[in-house]
């Protein structure tokens, strides 16, 4: 018996997830935004997401996954990432990846291992950060704006190029459908010096929350300071509409990302780790 509890609906996965959420605002903030964005873009092939608790012995846990994507746990325990593995190892043999804690990651791959044969590789060890007040930044050439359609060709490229060079898991077909939604629904800002020169993105993330994702600069507009001013411009819009945390996640080995949200008054949180899971050898 794995304890584990699947959910229909996110309104009840968030309830049921409460004893993981109330352990971090970050971890809060980032299940609120990604079940929001799981019933505003669901999977393209009409597949059902995972989203599961698990509550046994006073350890507890909760976890999402679209059905590309990695198994998303943060702050769960040992013992739930564990059982979330035996129940997911009949269904989804090859899922690619794991987020959460080490000691929820380690749990899981050993159980992974015992039921797959598979093993895992650090992909990514990731920061939160949280900003309640924006710090001053420097003036640079050009304005924000939010994104149009007629930005949607240059946001799709430029997406696919951030995820390319962040080596990031995620597809073309997934971007090209996404953006056009997320314009509409004004969820990106554009630095604008005469052309785009940067692109943030942003989502709702509970009641008083926000997180800003992705952040991206092409590498022709780089060290300009485009990408502090849009990041600080956004904060700010996202406070003054009555937002009191702004979240985000960075990559720990990305010193130029972590720079630039430090200035803008970010301050780092909890860190979790992206595992994939591959075939041993």
């Amino acid at each position: 018996m794995t304890h584990v509890v699947q959910h229909a609906d996110a309104e009840s996965f968030l309830a049921a997830a409460q004893p993981v959420l109330a352990r971090s605002a970050a971890s809060a903030a980032a299940f609120a935004a990604w079940t929001r964005g799981l019933g505003a873009q669901p999977a393209a092939d009409g597949s059902s997401v995972y989203l599961a608790t698990f509550a046994h012995e006073g350890s507890f846990g909760a976890a999402l996954r679209r059905p590309d994507g990695p198994l998303v746990f943060e702050d769960s325990d040992p013992a739930a990432a564990a059982a979330f593995a035996e129940d997911l190892a009949p269904r989804a043999p090859r899922l690619p990846g794991v987020v959460g804690a080490l000691r929820g990651c380690e749990a899981f791959a050993r159980a992974w291992r015992e039921r797959t044969g598979r093993v895992h590789a650090l992909r990514f060890r990731l920061r939160h950060h949280m900003l309640t007040e924006v710090a001053p930044v420097p003036m640079v050439p050009g304005l924000p704006r939010v994104a149009r359609s007629d930005d949607c060709d240059w946001l799709t490229e430029s997406q696919f190029a951030f995820v390319l060079e962040a080596g990031m898991p995620d597809n073309r077909e997934r971007i090209v459908a996404a953006i056009p939604k997320r314009v509409a629904r004004g969820d990106f800002r554009i630095w604008d010096d005469r052309a785009p020169v940067a692109f943030a993105g942003w989502m709702e993330a509970g009641d008083d929350a926000a997180r800003i994702a992705p952040v991206y600069t092409p590498p022709a507009a780089r060290r300009c300071g485009y990408a502090t001013a849009l990041v600080a411009a956004l904060a700010q819009e996202l406070l003054d509409a009555g937002r009191r945390r702004v979240f985000l996640v960075t990559d720990v080995a990305n010193p130029t990302s972590n720079a630039i949200y430090a200035r803008v008054g970010f301050r780092p949180g909890a860190d979790v780790y992206h595992f994939d899971l591959v075939d041993p050898g």
